[in-house]
């Protein structure tokens, strides 16, 4: 029978006081490694995406795009 009282792992995104009051997860409950390496890269994407100021893969594109523009225009330039 499963055990519907225990907490959900804890993340690093949550509160710190109360990942500390959050008993350690016995092997049985603990995450799988390859999940735990996959949200710790699409937190990390999330906190990219949002200190560059972009929110879809569209917007990164269009910036991209005109990086390149402007780095090529002073390519040109310099020539």
């Amino acid at each position: 029978m499963a055990n519907h009282s225990r907490k959900p792992p804890q993340h690093r995104f949550q509160g710190k006081k109360q990942a500390e009051n959050t008993p350690e997860p016995t092997p049985a409950e603990a995450p799988d490694y390859d999940t735990l390496l996959l949200l710790e890269r699409l937190e990390s994407l999330l906190e990219e995406m949002e200190e560059l100021g972009v929110s879809t893969r569209a917007e990164i594109e269009a910036r991209i795009a005109a990086l390149n523009e402007e780095l090529d225009a002073a390519e040109e330039s310099a020539d």
